[in-house]
């Protein structure tokens, strides 16, 4: 059998060959079956469309209350929240970007992400750290968006993803408002709050 060179040699699809490898006959068939519904459908519908069809296709047939059925639910519903996540509000830029965007160093941007000072979460690819647009406002970043960080990260409960979706999410104590429209709108100290609660 031929391979792309320069398939195998990314690690995310190495990493994918060994999985596939690992695995038994009827599951790699299933696999395949898998795979090859999603490339037909995907030239007419968007990746995150078609892993949120995923997840509420694992929720009508596995719509039961058995310790499984809602592990399943949730790994699905995982996969499809993370990729609204990261197509929201103009999506992602590496550090790279990043760096070019605020006019600094690429070191000094992954120094900040490390720091708290800015969200990202790394990508399968190894190595690679995406930081969500929405996070910046005229080449600099948020106000108070370091705050909000540190607050949410105090119990370290929150990884990089959950701290985005504080952010994106509509929250009872904030009148049904996303926690980023109010810092935008720089009213750090109802954020400070709500993220207080968040993590308490």
């Amino acid at each position: 059998m031929l391979y792309d060179l320069d398939k195998i040699t990314n690690p995310v699809n190495v990493e994918i060959m060994i999985k596939t490898a690992k695995l038994g006959t009827e599951a790699r068939e299933f696999l395949a079956e898998l795979s090859t519904a999603l490339k037909e459908k995907s030239a007419r519908v968007s990746p995150i469309e078609l892993a949120q069809l995923a997840g509420l296709a694992f929720e009508r047939t596995f719509a039961g209350t058995r310790r499984q059925d809602k592990l399943a639910n949730a790994l699905a519903r995982g996969l499809s929240v993370r990729e609204q996540m990261a197509a929201a509000e103009g999506g992602t830029m590496s550090a790279e970007e990043t760096a070019r965007y605020l006019g600094v160093t690429k070191q000094s941007v992954l120094n900040s992400y490390h720091a708290g000072k800015l969200l990202a979460w790394r990508t399968e690819k190894q190595g690679a750290v995406r930081f969500p647009v929405w996070q910046f406002a005229e080449h600099r970043r948020l106000a108070g968006l370091e705050q909000v960080i540190g607050k949410l990260k105090t119990n370290g409960f929150l990884d990089d993803w959950g701290v985005a979706g504080f952010f994106l999410q509509s929250l009872g104590l904030l009148n049904d408002r996303r926690p980023l429209d109010l810092l935008r709108e720089n009213n750090l100290e109802a954020v400070l709050q709500a993220a207080e609660a968040y993590v308490g």
